[in-house]
């Protein structure tokens, strides 16, 4: 049985009156989304199924607030939030706007058979307009490695991309 090691990276920036997502919360109305599989800095082609409507919503967990996406098919009717594990938990503060990361490993018990992998998704307001950018890497038999999360954070940079997707949208009326 595989052994599987994760770690969300919930942080956020100073005590302040609110939270670093407040400017995200809410019904957004997709103008655009783009996917790329091969490189991680160049959109890709127009995803012509996506949602028509995101919405971002808050949770805890452990005291620790964060907000998710949810993918809606009108500004009012959208899907329950997933939960740490139904996708990307937006808590550490940037400029203009948040970041969620999370970084994965897992072997059969070979440690030169791991699997690392991780994925970073910055969401940023600016001019009203919403940018969610999410870049997805991934390395299989890796060898010489703890093969924990720590081992696919450090190593983010230099895996090959799996996946690009970058999503804009405005303000739901």
């Amino acid at each position: 049985m595989p052994l599987i090691a994760a770690a969300a990276v919930l942080a956020t920036g100073a005590a302040g009156c609110g939270q670093p997502y407040d400017d995200l919360l809410g019904v957004w109305q997709v103008t655009s989304k783009t996917e790329n599989d091969t490189v991680c800095d160049t959109e890709g082609a127009a995803v012509t199924d996506a949602a028509p409507y995101l919405k971002f919503v808050e949770g805890e967990f452990f005291g620790q607030e964060y907000a998710q996406v949810v993918d809606c098919t009108d500004a009012v009717t959208c899907e329950e939030a997933g939960g740490l594990f139904g996708g990307l938990l937006y808590a550490e503060e940037i400029s203009g706007g948040v970041r969620a990361t999370i970084y994965s490993a897992s072997h059969g018990g070979d440690p030169n058979d791991c699997l690392l992998s991780g994925a970073i998704s910055d969401a940023t307001v600016s001019g009203g307009m919403l940018r969610i950018a999410t870049r997805r890497r991934s390395q299989d038999n890796v060898s010489g490695t703890a093969c924990d999360s720590d081992d696919a954070k450090d190593r983010f940079d230099s895996m090959p991309c799996t996946g690009y997707e970058v999503t804009l949208g405005v303000r739901a009326p």
